[in-house]
């Protein structure tokens, strides 16, 4: 099985066109935060959601608290996706 890999770009493609966030305002940079795109509390689940949908992953409202970068939930994301995939190898 071909391992996930959730990207700046999965991430943009969710932020313009799930959440609505104009597309120049979403940069490449790890630091940018979800504040300094405008996204309120709503925006953010709607963004957990997607990602939840996608990758078939659990991601609980009291972990996004922290998430505060592009970054920041681009790292958790793929870590949370390599946890699910080790869960689902399960022992050899």
């Amino acid at each position: 099985m071909e391992e996930q890999r959730f990207t700046f770009g999965d991430l943009k493609n969710i932020l313009v066109n799930r959440v609505g966030v104009p597309e120049p305002l979403v940069t490449d940079n790890p630091n940018l935060t979800f504040e300094d795109l405008g996204l309120d509390s709503l925006a953010i689940v709607e963004l957990q959601l997607a990602i939840q949908q996608k990758y078939g992953i659990a991601i609980a409202d009291h972990e996004t608290v922290h998430i505060k970068t592009l970054g920041g939930s681009i790292e958790f994301t793929n870590r949370r996706i390599g946890e699910k995939e080790a869960k689902d190898a399960g022992p050899h």
